[in-house]
């Protein structure tokens, strides 16, 4: 009876433990789910295409940054139910003025609704995503808007990128960039990155939409050097990057390497020839000192005379070699389309210019002599030793009829066009020191590229390093597609964009543009 009593009597404390527990959490305020994030749009006004990299600000100065479909998602606590004016500006686009001139729209920020806004284009060419870095769709995965990428936020924990240069190996695309930033520190992977992809043509994703890129990755996930670097604190360039057959016949990757202290002293350099079984570059060769001629810039292919070359275009296609295993390994087989005699160096204060008995400059295809680029006949006219529009390179931007110095780019055949087409960026320029991003064609090569549209504008930014990747054309060259890395480097703006500086970003140039034809050849 006794343990009878003693049972009813726990029952009892642990039914009133229950009572008293259950009252004490239904007094507690029980968290709500988050509401979903109201999502803003903005899209091309000529394609409907959701724009990349568009600022809008609020009256406080909170700036949200559309991703790659154009939606930015806000979940501001004291925003929502509110009616919030946006700011809405981008590099080359343009959004409409009100009568106070402000450019921008108000709208209620209600949970879970979406607004999509159209924005003019002010570029000829049209942004369409940025490939590199991470969350490139983030605020469509908080808006719960599902991604055409397989890595939609994160590739090979690759936060920033620096500068594309790809070749074509069988059906596949090797894609390579510059030093590389990770998450965990300031510091990342400076021997040069690397990632596959498949051609298109093979089964790869549609370079409209992206491009499904495999990064060469360590344990981590980290995207790995390509190269091995035995010198402590210093970083691994590659140049000129291109394809050529070896003594097998098979197709080989070959470039020009540079181990070096950031921008300044080369302790190392020579040729490196990719190796598909380990995905790294194999050092071939070491210079014993540095040649007047090597790879440098971006690379194409093209026959003079019976003879196949592998030219180098920085941006002009002033360099060249014989796409040859034995020439191309070579410093002394390259030779430069320049006015300097045979042999020479650049010496800015005592050049050793060629001239003919009329005394005008004499221009050849000369061997283990000098480059004389852009840059080095702007610096020969500022000192006298050549006059204004002496010089091989006389390009003028064809709006503001001024001429204008171009510093990197790529030069591709195209098709479509029946010439070659050239897509850089000046330096110097009025908008941004190094932002501005021009076409321009030719019938023939070295050529002269005199005639130069701009297509890309950044104010006060610097888009860098840009090239035309021909094996990504569609439509029989009509469009073709090109990128370059985007940054606040040698820009006069100091604070980066979030997630997009440091980065590549790709374009697409519609050549039946009219506003092209002014450029083309007659």
């Amino acid at each position: 009876m006794l343990r009878l009593r003693t049972r009813l009597a726990m029952i009892f404390v642990s039914i009133l433990i229950a009572i008293i527990l259950h009252s004490f959490l239904s007094a507690q305020e029980i968290p709500k789910a988050s509401p979903r994030p109201f999502g803003i749009q903005i899209i091309d006004g000529q394609s409907g295409r959701g724009v990349p990299l568009v600022e809008l600000r609020t009256t406080n100065e909170t700036v949200l940054v559309t991703d790659n479909a154009g939606w930015v998602a806000c979940d501001d606590p004291g925003l929502m139910g509110q009616r919030v004016y946006f700011s809405i500006q981008s590099h080359g686009y343009e959004f409409a003025a009100d009568g106070f001139g402000n450019r921008g729209r108000a709208v209620e920020v209600l949970p879970g609704e979406t607004a999509v806004w159209k924005i003019r284009r002010v570029n000829v060419a049209e942004r369409l995503y940025r490939i590199t870095g991470e969350g490139n769709f983030v605020h469509s995965t908080r808006l719960g808007i599902t991604s055409p990428w397989r890595h939609p936020n994160l590739n090979g924990q690759v936060m920033g990128q620096d500068s594309t240069q790809a070749v074509v190996l069988g059906d596949r695309i090797l894609w390579t960039w510059g030093d590389t930033i990770r998450p965990s520190y300031p510091l990342g992977n400076f021997a040069t990155s690397g990632a596959w992809s498949k051609l298109p043509s093979a089964g790869g994703t549609d370079p409209a939409i992206g491009i499904d890129q495999e990064y060469l990755v360590d344990a981590s996930g980290f995207s790995r050097p390509m190269f091995t670097n035995d010198i402590p604190g210093t970083v691994i360039w590659m140049h000129g990057l291109f394809t050529v057959e070896d003594p097998q016949g098979k197709t080989k990757a070959v470039t020009h390497y540079a181990i070096r202290e950031g921008l300044g002293k080369v302790r190392r350099s020579g040729f490196a020839v990719f190796n598909e079984e380990t995905d790294l570059f194999d050092q071939v060769t070491v210079f014993k000192e540095e040649p007047k001629l090597y790879p440098r810039g971006q690379t194409f292919r093209h026959t003079d005379n019976g003879q196949d070359y592998i030219y180098f275009a920085t941006p002009y296609p002033l360099i060249r070699v014989p796409a040859k295993w034995d020439a191309v390994l070579d410093p002394k087989q390259y030779e430069a389309w320049t006015c300097l005699q045979e042999g020479a160096d650049f010496d800015r204060k005592h050049p050793q210019l060629a001239r003919d008995a009329e005394g005008k400059l004499d221009y050849a295809w000369r061997k283990d002599t000098a480059l004389v680029g852009a840059e080095e006949q702007r610096q020969l006219e500022k000192d006298g030793h050549i006059q204004p529009g002496e010089g091989w390179i006389q390009t003028t931007d064809i709006d503001r009829q001024r001429a204008i110095t171009l510093h990197r780019g790529s030069v591709r055949w195209n098709d479509y066009l029946k010439c070659w087409v050239m897509i850089a960026n000046e330096i110097y320029g009025e908008e941004s020191n190094l932002g501005e991003v021009y076409f321009l064609t030719s019938k023939t090569l070295p050529g002269r590229w005199q005639k130069a549209k701009k297509i890309v504008t950044h104010d006060k930014y610097t888009f860098y390093n840009p090239v035309q990747h021909d094996f990504l054309d569609q439509e029989g060259g009509r469009l073709i597609y090109f990128d370059g890395t985007y940054t606040k480097t040698f820009s006069a703006t100091k604070i980066g964009t979030p997630r997009y500086d440091y980065n590549t970003i790709m374009y697409r140039l519609d050549l039946s543009d009219a506003q092209l034809k002014p450029t083309l050849p007659q």
